[in-house]
């Protein structure tokens, strides 16, 4: 399927807590229509097999195929630990 780069997407990522040492704490970025959550963690090299927890518009999603649509906020954060 060709896509026309005049139809960009934007999104704001926020990454959080450790992933902070392999992205931005806060980037946006242009997407294509029908990216997914997948393609923006292969954006900056965030390997399949790291867990994460992943919040659209602070709703969370458990897969990474789910539709960016344009103005989402994503944020991505690390598993967390109770202390």
């Amino acid at each position: 399927m060709k896509m026309n780069k005049t139809k960009e997407i934007s999104a704001t990522v926020k990454f959080f807590a450790t992933l902070r040492s392999v992205a931005p704490a806060k980037k946006n970025i242009a997407l294509l229509p029908g990216s997914t959550v997948r393609n923006i963690l292969e954006m900056f090299d965030i390997s399949e097999k790291t867990k994460l927890i992943i919040l659209i518009n602070g709703a969370p999603h458990k897969t990474r195929e789910t539709l960016v649509k344009n103005g989402d906020i994503i944020a991505i954060f690390p598993p967390l630990a109770g202390g």
